[in-house]
């Protein structure tokens, strides 16, 4: 699926156009269905589902909002449901049951069902994560824009962006089941930015000076 703007009419004018959600045939990329996503996109972003015939769609439309939009492929129809209209979707359980998103402030932590949308259970980042050890505790605490599902009921989420003017990122494990925090991870070098998502109970980490990228996983317990 892909997320383009084209004119109204199909006329050419850039200046008068719609937004649309398009499914394409990877052999020729003839569109094979299209929905209108009614929005106005600085930017926007797939998440992807285990299943290819689901994904997520999170717009920017800077002070306007940010709807998350989540679709189906039937085979032969485009269908599009909006989850929240200030959400960033940020990953997809291994099941494809759950998903979890971040409001655009930052503040809280959802899971949803991904059947309907609805929330199960949320994180409140301002409630659960210490400050930083070098922050003066005046900044609030708040979660990134990137986070990914070990497994079915575990997350890695990062307060990296809050973390930075004071030092080492940090991340931390969150137990789906209760939607709590089980503690901060240890790693072995100091990293930067966000957790992201890379499959199969694994997430990637981008060293401190920006040259390196390391695959992470859980260590066993003994």
């Amino acid at each position: 699926m892909s997320h383009v703007r084209a004119p109204l009419g199909g006329d050419g004018d850039t200046e008068d156009c719609q937004e649309l959600w398009v499914v394409l045939d990877a052999r020729d990329g003839r569109v094979l269905g299209r929905v209108d996503t009614m929005t106005v996109a600085s930017n926007s972003e797939h998440t992807p589902h285990p299943d290819p015939a689901q994904t997520g769609l999170s717009v920017g439309e800077g002070e306007e909002g940010s709807p998350a939009l989540w679709g189906r492929w039937d085979g032969q129809q485009l269908t599009a449901a909006q989850i929240g209209i200030e959400l960033v979707l940020l990953a997809v359980s291994p099941s494809g049951r759950h998903l979890l998103t971040v409001d655009v402030g930052q503040w809280s932590l959802s899971l949803h069902e991904v059947e309907n949308g609805s929330v199960l259970r949320e994180l409140e980042a301002a409630d659960t994560v210490p400050v930083h050890p070098g922050s003066t505790g005046e900044d609030r605490v708040y979660w990134d824009y990137d986070a990914a599902f070990v497994d079915e009921a575990t997350i890695v989420a990062g307060t990296s962006e809050c973390d930075a003017p004071y030092g080492t990122a940090r991340h931390w494990l969150v137990d789906v089941h209760e939607m709590t925090l089980r503690g901060e991870i240890s790693y072995p070098v100091p990293v930067s930015g966000p957790a992201r998502a890379a499959g199969g109970g694994t997430w990637y980490t981008i060293s401190k000076d920006g040259t390196s990228v390391h695959l992470r996983e859980l260590a066993e317990e003994n």
